[in-house]
């Protein structure tokens, strides 16, 4: 009886942490919108720029490195054992994480002045102190995730996220009551991280008094330190390298898109003004990312009970469902966000610039998305090498073709960098799964299917965009923009999964593993 009720208090837990992260996830997209309509184009690029080198401490604090910690817990069986590693864990992240700060610190006219624009060194030194609460944020979450606790972390992160939005939000209203200029703006609004931070260590101390459990921070004996260091670097550090890996890649456009634009000959507020424009992709991405990645997440506890079970021909079909639905639902939402791009740019952000950069950028949506699969995969078998070498790979072409990109094709350039970058980690990643386990791909007569599906999508959506432009649409206002969004949505998800469904693209038991497929085996099966 006492195990059965252990396990609900986990599942609650979980199903808590999983509905949160989602939440936040959305906030993390949605309030771009409004901070960007109070302070335009340029202001939303100031903030932009630097937003890359939080969003690496929060993946660091709520994601990567508590994951990592939590799983070193379950892993031990005393209490001896698990307070030496949450000794060495708090050690080595905190002199990293010092590292880190005094760079940012310190360095912050170098780093502005590497970006094109020294003006935005205050606002890398105010998120310079957020790595300084990494150590505790992500000690804290990992230890009492390893003790399937799972309501502090979640509890943390929305408090966290809430109140940063709220801080953002607040200066993007005094920016456009008080005439402030655009770079006070950005660094009362890069404060939004710190305050944020200290209000998540806040609810995490509270949770720990509360309930007596708080992980003792006291440096003990430091034999097998040099060991669990090497581990923690390169284990630790390739899943948060992946779980930050877009982020990275915005921080890779923060260092060369601007100076690539003046070089080209634009002048310096034009040049903040298209990098601002470019940024309005990151929102729509991410929006798109939630929806395709959440929508697989309900393979991942299958898939890890197979591989663990050494139940090897379920676990093949299990991986084979799992991208046949990742790719089916990733590329739908790249081609549908991408065919109604103009009434979403006009409906969210006021006008339709950068039209052909962001409907490029949407197609990062897709590999992100399977990306995010065969990680997964990879780490159900724990391949971690195979993973940081597609994901350098992907770095490198990132990094190799954005200035060049940028200077020749402007906005449209950097958006095309991504694609290959990411296209390349992709590339690599599913080549090694085919040449490990050659069963698993997806079949001719499924792409075959998948094409033909997203043809007729896309052919009905050229169709009502085709009536629209007749209508002269971009005369309306913002609110009819967006009922021509959500119109396009309805019409284009309709025939894609009239598509899905009479191609019989997906198996009965892939159905029953999606929101709502057991409805649709109901009806239509």
């Amino acid at each position: 009886m006492e195990d059965k009720t252990i396990e609900k208090s986990m599942m609650q837990g979980a199903v808590v942490l999983v509905v949160t992260s989602f939440i936040v996830k959305i906030l993390s997209a949605v309030y771009r919108v409004p901070f960007q309509n109070l302070v335009g184009d340029e202001g939303f690029y100031v903030y932009q720029q630097v937003y890359p080198i939080y969003g690496i401490a929060m993946t660091l604090s709520l994601s990567g490195l508590p994951v990592y910690l939590s799983k070193l817990l379950a892993a031990k069986e005393t209490k001896e054992e698990q307070t030496k590693v949450v000794d060495y864990f708090f050690l080595i992240v905190s002199l990293l994480s010092i590292v880190g700060f005094v760079i940012l610190y310190f360095g912050s006219y170098l780093l502005s002045h590497a970006m094109g624009d020294t003006e935005l060194a205050p606002l890398i030194r105010m998120v310079s102190f957020m790595f300084l609460l990494v150590p505790f944020l992500s000690t804290y979450r990992g230890f009492y995730q390893g003790k399937m606790e799972m309501k502090p972390t979640a509890f943390s992160q929305l408090v966290e996220q809430g109140s940063r939005v709220i801080v953002i939000l607040a200066a993007g209203y005094l920016f456009l009551v008080n005439d402030w200029s655009v770079y006070k703006m950005g660094t009362i609004a890069t404060a939004g991280a710190l305050v944020g931070g200290l209000s998540a260590l806040l609810i995490l101390f509270s949770y720990g008094r509360k309930n007596k459990s708080a992980p003792k921070l006291a440096r003990r004996e430091l034999a097998g330190f040099k060991h669990f260091s090497k581990r923690l670097i390169i284990e630790g550090g390739t899943l948060c390298f992946f779980s930050a890996y877009l982020v990275i890649f915005q921080l890779v456009d923060s260092f060369t898109v601007k100076q690539y634009l003046v070089f080209n000959g634009f002048d310096e507020t034009s040049a903040k003004i298209a990098k601002g424009i470019f940024d309005r992709g990151q929102p729509l991405v991410q929006l798109g990312l939630v929806v395709a990645i959440s929508m697989t997440a309900t393979f991942l506890p299958t898939l890890t009970k197979y591989y663990v079970t050494r139940q090897h021909q379920k676990y093949q079909e299990t991986v084979q469902s799992y991208l046949k639905v990742s790719a089916a639902i990733a590329s739908a939402a790249s081609v549908g966000l991408a065919l109604v791009l103009p009434y979403t740019n006009k409906a969210l952000f006021s006008d339709n610039s950068g039209e052909m950069t962001l409907v490029l950028f949407m197609f990062s949506i897709f590999f992100v998305s399977m990306i995010q699969s065969y990680q997964t995969i990879y780490q159900s078998q724990s391949l971690m090498r195979y993973q940081f070498v597609a994901a350098l790979l992907g770095l490198f072409t990132k990094i190799i073709f954005t200035p060049t990109l940028t200077y020749y094709f402007n906005t449209e350039g950097a958006s095309i960098s991504t694609i290959l970058g990411l296209g390349v980690c992709f590339l690599v990643m599913h080549q090694y799964l085919i040449r490990q386990q050659n069963k698993i791909k997806l079949s001719k007569e499924y792409i075959s299917k998948l094409i033909i599906s997203l043809s007729l999508m896309s052919g009905i959506l050229l169709c009502y965009r085709f009536v629209l432009e007749q209508m002269n649409w971009s005369e309306y206002g913002r609110f009819a923009s967006l009922m021509m969004t959500l119109i396009g949505v309805v019409i284009g998800f309709s025939v894609y999964m009239a598509c899905v469904i009479q191609s019989r693209l997906f198996t009965k038991n892939e159905w029953e593993m999606l929101p709502f497929g057991k409805k649709v085996i109901n009806y239509f099966y």
